[in-house]
């Protein structure tokens, strides 16, 4: 039976948002997308603060969901608590280092720094459905890529380039403005594209055009620790996706690869790899593999340190004023070891263990297998990449964190059971009809 006006019972007229409400809408998806796509381009910032051009997007980005009141309770679902919790440890620790031992000026800026970083970038960019973050993991794919061809350009072309893009030894910084980080950066690409691709959510013609050029790019950057990060996530893709063809393949092209390098690498590999890299792989030799020894010195120092500030540590950014080097020591664990004791390292342990507990339960699910794996892989990147880092709050380092984690509490956001059911209650941000429609597909369908 039809109610008047020609509507079935029981049926309710579909909402037309107002005109308004759908253009902010748009506006917050290009924002975010924006943001995300300038987060590797630290190049792009002030002087004067650390505060770069997608921050400031990222700004304009919140503003709008607070308009459209739209900001996620639980960015990270049922990993949220863990995670703040994460921060709240790692700032205390840091304040009462400083209130012990001075330095306030800089405990305010540093905090301010994770403040960011830490909590308001996971509620702009995480508690999204499944669909849009893929899409902002294929836009972060997407700006690698330019990042990459950019300081392919800028070595090979630009005759007295920026020391800030390439260093004097002639290692690529790009856009990154560090070598390892834009290797790094490199590597999580590597894994994102290949793994979309097996997911079937990008074509394989952008495999075709991507990978060369972010292979390339991690080449440039003479970077030992971006070439064991690239060799471990394609590693891990390859024996995660499980078949003995996959992985015959994957063995014979390594083999093929290695006899080329062995044979001909003179003739396609940039010399700063072959200088930097090769040689001390192939002579044993780590005084040219770079600055090894002097960041191990460093660390011992800083291990000595920190074995009288465990219950209290030096206070934010006192590492570099006690150092007999007069320079923080890149490694995080030790850094913030000695800065914040024991209750800043638990709470990086916390933020860690958030993309374990969120990353193993989408693993577990049937239907979400690689999210999870994904989520692992890049979380292990960011854990080894931590021994080369001091304080790690460089927007081109978290937001693929913040990604990563993203992608697999989007998984777990339809039901507190399991992965693939209906919405979580609270967990998300959007409503049903919003949700509906953002299951990951199966591998292969």
């Amino acid at each position: 039976m039809r109610a008047a006006g020609g509507i079935p019972r029981g049926c309710a007229p579909a909402e037309t948002p107002p005109r308004p409400r759908a253009a902010l809408a748009t506006l917050e998806t290009a924002l975010v997308g924006v943001a995300v796509f300038l987060s590797p381009m630290n190049y792009f910032r002030l002087d004067a603060a650390y505060a770069t051009l997608s921050d400031a997007v990222a700004c304009a980005a919140l503003l709008v969901m607070l308009l459209r009141r739209r900001v996620p309770r639980e960015p990270f679902g049922p990993g949220t608590t863990l995670w703040l919790t994460g921060v709240l440890a790692l700032a205390a620790g840091l304040t009462l280092g400083s209130l012990a031992h001075g330095g306030m000026d800089a405990l305010v800026v540093i905090l301010a720094q994770y403040l960011f970083s830490l909590v308001i970038l996971p509620f702009v960019l995480a508690g999204r459905p499944y669909r849009e973050t893929i899409a902002l993991l294929k836009v972060l794919i997407a700006s690698i890529v330019a990042v990459m061809a950019f300081g392919a350009w800028v070595v090979h072309f630009v005759p007295e380039p920026d020391i800030r893009l390439v260093s004097w030894s002639g290692r690529m910084r790009s856009l990154v403005e560090r070598e390892n980080e834009c290797a790094a950066l490199g590597a999580i690409a590597i894994v994102l594209l290949l793994n979309l691709a097996l997911l079937r959510e990008v074509r394989p013609l952008a495999v075709v055009l991507g990978l060369p050029i972010l292979l390339y790019g991690v080449a440039l950057t003479g970077s030992n620790t971006g070439l064991l990060m690239t060799v471990f996530g394609v590693s891990a893709t390859v024996l995660f996706n499980g078949s003995a063809r996959a992985i015959g393949i994957f063995a014979a092209c390594t083999a093929a690869g290695v006899a080329a390098i062995l044979a001909a690498g003179d003739l396609f590999l940039p010399e700063v790899f072959r200088e930097r890299v090769l040689s001390a792989l192939l002579d044993g030799n780590i005084a040219q593999a770079g600055s090894f020894e002097g960041r191990l010195h460093l660390m011992q120092e800083a291990a000595e340190i920190a074995r009288h500030t465990l219950l209290l540590g030096l206070g934010a950014d006192q590492f570099r004023v006690v150092s007999s080097h007069g320079a923080p020591v890149h490694n995080t664990y030790l850094l913030l070891l000695a800065e914040g004791g024991l209750l800043s390292l638990a709470g990086l342990v916390m933020l860690l263990l958030t993309g374990v507990f969120l990353g193993w339960a989408a693993l577990a699910g049937g239907r979400t297998r690689r999210q999870g794996m994904v989520t692992l892989v890049l979380l292990v990147i960011f854990a080894m990449m931590l021994n080369t880092f001091a304080h790690f709050y460089a927007r081109f380092w978290n937001v693929p964190l913040i990604l990563a984690l993203a992608l697999s509490s989007s998984c777990l956001a339809r039901d507190p059971a399991g992965p693939a059911g209906a919405a979580r209650p609270g967990g998300a941000r959007h409503d049903g009809a919003r949700q509906g429609g953002t299951r990951p597909p199966e591998e292969g369908s």
